[in-house]
Formats: structure tokens, sequence, C-alpha cells
């Protein structure tokens, strides 16, 4: 089953329902049948205290007129929820709440809101549209007029000029439910309009005297009307429940929660129906202190009905009863040289902390969560927290803390050459406060101990990070060096020829920077100790050449230089290009020329096989890709040699498959 409030459909729970409706089932059918309203043209009862003036149709009035008078020497406080609809630009028109003494058969379509004629009258008019005629403002606003005159400049209508429905907002035709308040004071002859519980206007009348002629007695109700542009318009007799709680209550496990009804109506509240979220369900306006068993989050659920016999929807809370805090704090230890940077650790098993009170001794206090203690020097310092949920639970606790010093510390890193160790020294510069333990951090790797070797895979520079830690557990500032690793890389040359007595320029190649240099043995050499000597052989000679840098570091390399008698060009009589590694090339050796002009082969039929002028690239035995075939072969090379002479040979190879 479900009960229809306000337009919204609510679900209860089947043993609610069932309750409502065998306590009520007799007074609520009575209640219905005896509705106080009187509907007038496209007025129509919704729901129980719901009514719809205007659906979405142009040119519609609907007026819901109390068939019973009211007396205005007696005050009244009339609460409504007002809907206008969804359309704002192409909305129209509004409603107004009228006091008349013409009867309760009363209304009219278009820009009068049902109100423009009815005089005397006094009409709060909630006006949604903008029409220049009536000296509208651009905006949905608020009025207070009397005897049915809506437009705002003529003589005699306004009692209190428009104002914004709401403050800051030009637009109520927002789809949603507004609280609109009436309250007339008959002492103070005082009447107050408020919407969604701000007042928004206020006016001191008689009314009885000034409007109505001395007669007290008036019909209230609402009129809405469309013209051109419509909306859905639509007013509820205001039925909410509502709790809340005794000033200072607080939440806490163990400790009875006091419910207060807040509920509001606009007939008398007949009837409570409570469900505490334990099991507890209670029948009246205000349930005894309550003790929930244990912590936890309760759903609290609370349902009202009038006078009329109408049911308002179900309020939902949620009510937490809060754990008390186990409070604990923390670091220990507390390091001179760093922030002493405390650190709430409170634990709440339901419940959110929510307030913080430090007291650090000598008035020093702090209301921070994780605040910053005040001590200067060493010593032992008790230390007092006291954490307060958002439910009010409170507990404190005391704990001495210890406040060390921190020690200082610096490192030693020493160069190394490649294939040698770096060596890292750590040292304490306060060795009145002893470390416990030491850690390097060189690239990937921790290494704990004060002194270490590492050893790098290449030349470079590279960082390190020593750390320390006391013995009270205070970690000193870490201290960053660089070291270098020197790598020469050496390079003394490729191995090559040469004709006897034909100078060979060396060309070593090392990194770095005055870096000494030594070539072994010497003879020979114009001069060993530089890294670009001329050489100038009679025989084979292997030279060794030492680089030492000026860190010390040293590395060798070794260069041969194959001697032959020249300058001449020697050529092989055969090759066997059968790719086993052995003799597959027919190539050219030339100690004593630098510059080969050609090398050439020619087939016994005179066709050129093969030709090249660089004196590295051989013949591999193939003609245009193809293996060539078994047989001899004539060949001729020339070049230049190292004197300028012109030379050249020539003869037969055979090449053998």
């Amino acid at each position: 089953m479900l009960y229809l409030v306000h337009g919204r459909a609510t679900p209860m729970t089947r043993s609610l329902i069932l309750y409502i409706i065998l306590l009520h089932a007799f007074t609520g059918a009575y209640a219905q049948l005896q509705q106080p309203y009187i509907l007038n043209g496209s007025a129509t009862q919704r729901n129980c205290n719901c009514y719809v003036l205007t659906e979405d149709v142009p040119n519609q009035s609907g007026t819901i007129w109390n068939k019973n008078l009211i007396d205005l020497r007696q005050s009244f406080n009339y609460v409504f929820e007002i809907n206008l609809g969804c359309k704002d630009g192409p909305g129209a028109d509004g409603i107004g709440f009228i006091l008349q003494t013409k009867g309760t058969n009363l209304g009219a379509t278009g820009q009068g809101l049902g109100f423009k004629g009815i005089s005397p009258s006094l009409g709060v008019l909630v006006d949604t549209y903008q029409n220049l005629e009536e000296n509208d403002p651009p905006w949905d606003h608020l009025a207070i007029q009397m005897n049915g005159v809506s437009d705002h400049l003529l003589p005699g209508g306004d009692l209190a000029p428009p104002v914004m429905l709401a403050d800051g907002n030009e637009n109520i035709e927002d789809c949603g439910w507004h609280l609109f308040r009436i309250e007339w004071n008959a002492a103070t002859h005082t009447m107050r309009v408020s919407v969604d519980n701000n007042v928004r206007i206020t006016i001191n009348k008689d009314l009885v005297a000034d409007i109505f002629g001395s007669n007290p007695m008036v019909y209230w109700g609402f009129a809405g009307s469309t013209g051109g542009s419509s909306n859905v318009q639509q007013f509820c007799a205001a039925l909410h429940p509502s709790f809340n709680f005794n000033g200072g209550q607080i939440f806490c496990d163990g400790t009875p929660v006091t419910f207060k009804d807040n509920s509001s109506s606009f007939g008398s509240i007949t009837r409570w129906y409570w469900d505490l979220g334990d099991g507890t369900k209670l029948t009246v306006p205000a349930p005894p202190p309550h003790l929930y068993a244990e912590a936890g989050k309760y759903a609290v659920k609370l349902v009202i009905e009038d006078n009329s016999g109408c049911i308002s929807d179900t309020l939902r809370n949620t009510v937490t009863i809060g754990s008390y805090p186990e409070v604990k704090f923390g670091p220990q230890p507390l390091c001179l040289g760093d922030p002493l940077q405390m650190k709430d650790e409170t634990a709440i098993k339901v419940g959110t902390a929510a307030k913080w009170s430090w007291d650090f001794g000598g008035g020093r206090t702090s209301s921070a969560q994780h605040p910053i203690a005040p001590y200067t020097a060493p010593g032992s310092y008790p230390i007092h927290l006291e954490v307060v949920s958002a439910e009010g639970c409170a507990s404190d606790a005391t704990q001495t803390m210890s406040v060390f010093p921190t020690p200082e510390i610096g490192g030693i890193g020493r160069n190394a050459c490649i294939g040698q160790d770096n060596i890292f020294t750590g040292t304490n510069n306060t060795p009145a406060i002893n470390i416990a333990r030491w850690y390097w951090s060189i690239g990937e790797d921790t290494l704990w101990q004060k002194d270490v070797a590492y050893r790098f895979p290449a030349g470079g520079k590279y960082s390190a990070r020593v750390h320390a830690i006391s013995q009270d557990g205070c970690a000193a500032k870490p201290v960053n060096m660089q070291v270098g690793v020197t790598d020469i890389n050496v390079r003394a040359g490729r191995d090559t020829l040469i004709a006897k007595g034909q100078p060979l320029q060396l060309n070593a190649q090392a990194d770095g920077e005055d870096l000494h240099y030594q070539w072994t043995p010497a003879a020979g050499l114009d001069n060993p100790y530089i890294s670009d000597p001329v050489a100038v052989l009679q025989k084979d000679q292997l030279f060794n050449l030492v680089v030492t840098s000026p860190e010390g570091c040293r590395e060798e390399d070794q260069l041969f230089v194959k001697v032959y008698t020249g300058p001449e060009f020697y050529v092989p009589t055969g090759f066997t290009p059968n790719h086993d590694g052995v003799n597959d090339y027919f190539k050219v050796i030339a100690p004593g020329v630098p510059k080969l002009d050609f090398f050439k082969v020619w087939d016994r039929w005179g066709h050129l096989v093969f030709e090249t002028s660089a004196l590295s690239a051989p013949w591999d035995g193939t003609i245009k890709g193809d293996p060539a075939a078994a047989g001899t072969y004539v060949w001729m090379v020339q070049g230049t040699d190292y004197n300028g002479r012109l030379f050249s040979r020539r003869g037969t190879v055979t090449l053998i498959r």
C-alpha cells in the first residue's frame, strides 16, 4: 500500500501500515467525509491534504475555500507547501492566499490570480508571470494587496510592494515544493509572510477595521489561474514530521537519548508513530529517554497524523550512538632538529573525532589534530590529550613523551678507477650522541654499514647518500655526495701493415684530460710519450701503449704492425670460395701503397668479372651474384706508393671448387 503525500509516493513498513489501519480505520474515513474545503472551477483534491488549483492548461481558474469562517480577533499561524510547476518562461500565472467575506464560490481566470475584483479582501499573492499592464516586476514575486486590486500602481492596492520570493532567486517555478507560512498576530495587528523559513514581508494593519468594515469573520482559501500561459499550480496543508534533541544532548554508548517532537501541521497533530530503529515502537508525542543497547547507527522513523485524518510521509533519520574514543598519540621518540610533529592515533569504533585538546604543560595548548610540540630541549614531558567525537563522546589520556637530540653526520666518498671499488666512509659530527645504525643509499642498493666499498659498472659521476639513526631512534639529516669513476677507455688503433721504411702515423684515442702516454718499445718512434707518434719500421712490431690519468688510473692497449718489403703488391695464385673460412677470398696485399687505382679480374674470354679501387675489398668468387666457374682468371692491379710513384702488377689466379 502507498500513501501519497505532497504528490510523492512513500512506502511504509507493513507493520506500521497495519497498525495505522487497525487503529484508525473508522476515524480516518469519517474525517475524509468531513472535508472542510469547497472546491470550485478547475480545483481538484490530489490526496488527503494536497490540492491542485490549475493543471498545466491555459485559461483555467480554481479556488479552494475553507467553509468555516475564522475570527480575525484570534491569531493564527498557517503553514502550507506550494508548488508552482516546472515551466519558467512560458509558465503562468501564480496563486494567492485570500481572506474575504463574499462566500465560497468565487474565482476568475487570467492575470488576477482569482483575486482580482473580490472586495473587501486581502490577498497574499505569489505571482510567477510578468504582466506589464499590472506593473509586475520581471521576477517571480510576493506581494500583499487588498480589495481585489492586482495592479501594483493603482491606489488602494498594495499593502506591501512586490519582493522577490526567495532572496537572490528569480524563479520559483522549479518543480520544487516551498514552505509558505502566514502568521497573524491579532493583538499587534501584524501579518508576517515567510517563504522557506525566510521572512519576506511584514505589515501592520488592523484588518478588521481597515478592510472588512469591522466584521472579524472571514473566509480563507487559495485561488489560482492561468491565461495564455500555464503551469500545474498546487498547495498542501503542511503535515511535517520532525524531531530534534535537547540542547547539550550527547549521543554516546550508555547515555539515554531524549527525542523532542518538532513536527508541524496546518491542523492539530493527533497521533505520532515512532520507530526508534532498535525494535522499539511508540505512539506518544515524545518518547521517554531511550537507552540503546550498544553503539551503532540506528534508522529512526516518525509518522504523524492530523485532526483531518491525513497521514504524513515517513521521516527517516539516522541517529548515531557513538563509541568513546580510545585516545592514543605519538610518535615516539620526538627528535630535536626537526619540527616535533605530533600525530593523533585515536580510534573510534562508531563515530568521528571532531575536537582535540592538547596540553603540553606550562600553559601551552593546541586544538589542532596533529600539532607541533613546543619543546626545545631534551627531556621527558607529560602530554595530555582529550578527544571529543561529533556525537559528544569524550575521552582523554596522558602519555610521557621523550625528546632526544638528533645527531649530525657527514660522509666521504672517494673516486676510483674503472674496475675498482669506490670507498665510502660515514662520520659522526656529534660524538656525544651514539649512532645505532648506519646505512648508505647508492643507486638502487642499500648498504647497512658505516663504511662501505661499492663498484660501479661504468665510468662517470655517481651520487650516494649516507644515513644514520641514533640509539634513541632519532634519524640524522642525510648527507649527499658525488663520486667519480675514471674510465680512460684507451684505444691504440687497428692493426695494420706497411712497407719497410714507410712512415706510419699512429693515432691513439682515450677519454679524459691531462693524460700521460707511453709507447713501448720506443725504437722507430719519433716520440713515445704522445698519443700520435710517427713510426718508421724495418720489421714487424707489436707496440704496447700505457695511458695514465691524473688520478693515477692506468690502462693498456696493443697495436701490431706487419712490415713487408715494398712498395709491392702481394697476390695469391689461387683461392677456394667454398665458405669454409679458409682462403675464401681473392685479395691484394699492398704494403707501401696507400692508394689503389684499380684491382681488376677477367675470365679467359676477356670478360671483366670484378673491379674495385678499395684495398679492403676482395673478390668472393661470384659474377653478378652467381658462383664463378672453376678455372684460371687474369688479374691486374695498379696504385701509387707512398713516394708518389705509379706502381702496377699483373698475373693469373686459379679458382678452385
